[in-house]
């Protein structure tokens, strides 16, 4: 299946149209990209220090990023 074929298909089974859902889509992966740059990994952080950024998001049925 194609991405333009699964956007289709939400669309018809959600009521959205074509174009929102591919909008929803491409959000919802900027976000997760937004927020993997905002964290600012320095090399002299301690592991506590590392912990505390929640530097991971949690994506699912693909894992952690």
């Amino acid at each position: 299946m194609t991405y333009n074929e699964i956007v289709a298909q939400v669309a018809g089974s959600t009521g959205l149209s074509k174009k929102m859902v591919d909008r929803i889509y491409k959000l919802y992966w900027k976000s997760v990209r937004e927020y993997i740059k905002s964290r600012t990994l320095k090399e002299d952080l301690t592991e506590e220090e590392f912990i505390k950024l929640k530097p991971n998001v949690n994506v699912p049925s693909l894992g952690k990023f």
